[in-house]
C-alpha cells in the first residue's frame, strides 16, 4: 500500500488556486477551468437561458433532443454468454424504434485487461455499431464502483490487489457475498482511474471523429461507504479516510460522505471534459451520497467537471415522474433534469415517458432486455427474449413506446429546446398526461388557447414555433382547435421537422371550420403543421394545379411562369388598415396587384391603393389560399384554361388556389 502523504482533502480542493489545486491544469483568468478547444467540443449543457427558455444539451452546436435506453451489452456478452451477431440486432431495434441515444456500460476491464494492457475492441465496436445505425452514444463508465460494488469481473485484478478497501470502524473490510467495496478517499487510485479513463477519452478523440459518442456517465450509483440493498457504514475508517476526516474537521458523516464522492467524480468529470473529445458528463446517484448542492457550488466557482446529476427512481407514477423537471432538490440551480433509469417494460412504459418529458426532464429507460431475467421478460425489458435461443421479440409497450419516440422525434428541435409551459415555458405544451380514454382540454400555446380533443386516449404536443407557426403531433387520433382569431392561415400540412430543422413536407391536410376557428383532425403519429400570413412578409405565389409562379413584365402585365430567382416573382403581402390585403410586387417601380373592369383584367399598378388593388385571403380546407378582390362583382384570382391571370365572378374551383411560399 502507497503513503496516502498527497491525499486531496476537500478543504485543500476548495481553498488552493491555480494550477497546484487542480493536477497542473490552469485557471483562467476568471478563475474557471478551461473545456476543450472548441474543435473538440463534441457537447455541452447550455445553461445561459439567453437563446431557450431552458437547459439544454449541444450538441456539435445544435439542440439536441435526448431520447435514451440502456442496453446492457457487456452483460449480455461477458455474463451471459451473448454473441455479436444476437446482440447487434437489438441495436437495430433500439434505432428502429426511435431511440436518439444508446446508454451502454463499458467496464474498466473491457478497457484495461490487465496492467498496462489495453484493448479498444468494444469501444470501437460500440462505436461502429452506433454509426452504422445513425444513433449517438452514451457510455456508462463502470469503475471502480457501480451499486456500491466493486465486482471483480469489471476491472482488472491488480485493482483490488493494489488499492484500499472501504473499512468499518471495527477496521474489518465492508463486504456482501464475498464482494468489497473501493475506498475512494485513496489517491492512488483515483490518480489510476483518471488515467485508464484518459486513455480510453484519447483513443475515443482518434476514433470517433464523426462524433457518435456524447456523453459519458461517471460511474454507475456510485456509493462512498454502501453496498446497496446490504452492507453500510457511515463511512470508510480506512487511514487515508480518518485524515481526511481529520483534516477537513468534518461531525457530520452525510457531508463527509457528499465532498468525497463529489471530489471523485469531480476529477474524473475532468478528464472527460479537458480530453480532446470532450462531452457532457452525468451522473446517477441513488446511494448513500447525493452532491448535487455541493456541486451547483462548485459550478458557481467555475470547478464543476459534472454537468448533472440524476436519479434512478423505479417508479410507476405518473405524478412523481411528472414531477421531477421542476424539485427543488433533482432540478436546482444549473442541473439539467434527468432521469438516468425508469422502468422500460412496464404496461404503461409510454405514458410515463410522456410524464416526465411533460415536466421537463429527459429520460431513459432501463433496459433494452433485462439480462437479470430467467424468463426474458421483466418490467425492466422492453423487449422480451428467449433465454434458450436468444430470439428477441417487442411485446405491446414496445410499439407504444416506439409510436411515442416517433412523435417526439417530429419536432424533436423542439423537445430539445422548449420547457412546457406547466414547467415553466410558453411555447410548447403537453396533453393528456394520464392517457384518459376520452378528453377535452383547453391550454395556452405561445398565448394562444389550444382545444384537444381525443377518444383515443392518446397524448399530444402544441408548439408555437414562432408569431406565424404552429405545430401539432400525438400518439393516436385527435382534433386540435385553434382560434380563428389567430390570423389568416397560409397553409395546412402533414409531415416533420428535419435534423436541421426545416420542415418536410409530405402533403395538404385538410381542415374544416367551426365558429369561426380552425378545426384540424390528427392521426394516430401525425405532425401538422400550420403557418400564419405574416404582414410585411415576401412570397412568391404558386398557382397550385399548374405549378406555375404569379410573373411580372413591362406595363403592368402580370403572367404565370415558371419558377425564378428573380424579383419579378417576389411579393410583399401587407396588412390594410382595412383590414384587407394588399400584395406589391418586389420589382423596383412596380406595385400593387389589381383588378380592372376590361376582360377581367388582373395587371400591377402606379401605387395607388383602392378596393380593387385589396385582397382578402381566404385558407382552403384541402390547402392553399383563394384570393379574393374587394371590388364589388369581382372574386377570384385564378388561371384561364389558356395560361393567363384573371378575375372571376365567384368560381371556386382548383383553378382559384394558390400557395404561397415564403422567402
Amino acid at each position: 500500500m502507497k503513503s496516502n502523504s498527497d491525499l486531496w482533502s476537500r478543504r485543500r480542493f476548495l481553498t488552493t488556486t491555480g494550477a497546484a489545486a487542480l493536477g497542473g491544469v490552469a485557471l483562467d483568468l476568471a478563475g474557471n477551468l478551461p473545456q476543450a478547444a472548441a474543435a473538440d467540443l463534441v457537447s455541452y449543457v447550455d445553461t445561459s437561458k439567453s437563446t431557450y427558455d431552458k437547459l439544454v444539451l449541444m450538441v456539435d452546436g445544435k439542440p439536441f433532443y435526448h431520447s435514451g435506453i440502456q442496453f446492457r451489452y457487456e452483460k449480455h456478452k461477458y455474463t451471459f454468454g451473448w454473441t455479436d451477431a444476437q446482440l447487434k440486432p437489438v441495436l437495430q431495434m433500439i434505432r428502429d424504434d426511435g431511440f436518439t441515444v444508446v446508454n451502454i456500460p463499458i467496464w474498466w476491464s473491457q478497457v484495461e485487461t490487465s496492467k498496462d494492457t489495453f484493448d479498444w475492441t468494444d469501444i470501437d465496436r460500440y462505436l461502429a455499431w452506433c454509426k452504422e445505425y445513425d444513433i449517438k452514444l452514451e457510455l456508462l463508465w463502470f469503475g471502480c464502483d457501480s451499486t456500491g460494488f466493486s465486482l471483480a469481473p469489471r476491472f482488472p485484478s491488480y485493482v483490488l490487489n493494489d488499492y484500499q478497501l472501504v473499512l468499518k470502524s471495527d477496521g474489518t473490510k465492508l463486504a456482501l457475498n464475498g464482494t468489497n467495496l473501493l475506498d475512494k478517499t485513496d489517491p492512488n487510485l483515483l490518480s489510476r482511474e483518471k488515467y485508464v479513463l484518459g486513455r480510453l477519452m484519447a483513443h475515443i478523440a482518434a476514433a470517433d471523429t464523426s462524433h457518435t459518442l456524447i456523453g459519458v456517465q461517471v460511474l454507475n450509483e456510485p456509493n462512498v461507504a454502501q453496498m446497496q440493498w446490504g452492507q453500510s457504514s457511515d463511512r470508510s475508517y480506512s487511514t487515508y479516510s480518518t485524515d481526511r476526516w481529520n483534516s477537513g474537521g468534518y461531525t457530520d458523516a452525510a457531508k463527509f460522505r457528499n465532498d468525497v464522492l463529489l471530489d471523485y467524480l469531480n476529477q474524473l468529470g475532468q478528464v472527460v471534459k479537458q480530453s480532446s473529445h470532450s462531452v457532457y458528463t452525468r451522473v446517477n446517484v441513488v446511494g448513500d451520497a447525493r452532491p448535487i448542492t455541493e456541486n451547483e457550488a462548485l459550478r458557481n466557482q467555475g470547478k464543476a467537471f459534472i454537468d448533472f446529476f440524476g436519479r434512478d427512481p423505479y417508479t410507476q407514477s405518473n405524478d412523481a415522474l411528472y414531477q421531477y423537471g421542476t424539485d427543488g432538490f433533482w432540478a436546482q440551480g444549473k442541473n439539467f433534469p434527468m432521469i438516468m433509469e425508469n422502468f422500460a417494460g412496464t404496461p404503461a412504459a409510454d405514458v410515463q415517458k410522456f410524464n416526465a418529458i411533460a415536466g421537463n426532464t429527459a429520460f431513459n429507460l432501463y433496459a433494452a432486455l433485462d439480462p437479470d431475467s430467467s424468463t426474458g421478460s421483466s418490467n425492466h425489458g422492453l423487449y422480451n427474449f428467449n433465454p434458450t435461443t436468444k430470439v428477441v421479440t417487442r411485446k405491446a409497450v414496445s410499439d407504444k413506446v416506439a409510436a411515442l419516440n416517433h412523435v417526439l422525434n417530429k419536432i424533436h428541435r423542439d423537445m430539445a429546446s422548449k420547457s412546457p409551459v406547466e414547467a415553466g415555458g410558453t411555447n410548447l405544451q403537453t396533453f393528456n398526461r394520464n392517457a384518459t380514454a376520452s378528453a377535452t382540454t383547453t391550454k395556452p400555446v405561445g398565448g394562444v388557447d389550444i382545444t384537444y380533443t381525443t377518444s383515443s386516449g392518446a397524448q399530444a404536443f402544441a408548439v408555437r414555433r414562432g408569431a406565424a407557426e404552429f405545430a401539432f403531433t400525438g400518439t393516436g387520433e385527435a382534433t386540435f382547435t385553434v382560434p380563428g382569431t389567430v390570423g389568416v392561415i397560409r397553409s395546412v400540412e402533414t409531415g416533420h421537422y428535419d435534423g436541421n430543422d426545416n420542415w418536410v413536407r409530405a402533403g395538404a391536410k385538410t381542415y374544416s371550420t367551426v365558429s369561426g376557428n380552425i378545426a384540424i383532425d390528427l392521426a394516430a403519429g401525425e405532425c401538422v403543421r400550420v403557418t400564419y400570413f405574416v404582414s410585411g412578409a415576401t412570397y412568391k405565389m404558386r398557382h397550385s394545379s399548374s405549378g406555375l409562379y404569379l410573373d411580372t413584365d413591362l406595363n403592368g402585365t402580370v403572367t404565370l411562369a415558371a419558377k425564378t430567382v428573380y424579383d419579378d416573382q417576389d411579393w410583399i403581402v401587407a396588412k390594410n388598415p382595412s383590414g384587407s390585403w394588399t400584395i406589391k410586387n418586389a420589382r423596383s417601380g412596380r406595385n400593387y396587384l389589381e383588378t380592372v373592369s376590361s376582360n377581367n383584367g388582373v395587371l400591377w399598378n402606379s401605387g395607388s391603393v383602392s378596393d380593387s388593388s385589396l385582397w382578402s385571403l381566404e385558407g382552403v380546407a384541402g390547402g392553399g389560399i383563394r384570393v379574393k378582390n374587394n371590388s364589388a362583382g369581382r372574386a377570384y384570382l385564378y388561371r384561364t384554361s389558356a395560361g393567363e391571370v384573371k378575375w372571376n365572378s365567384g368560381s371556386q374551383d382548383s383553378s382559384t388556389v394558390w400557395a404561397f411560399e415564403p422567402k
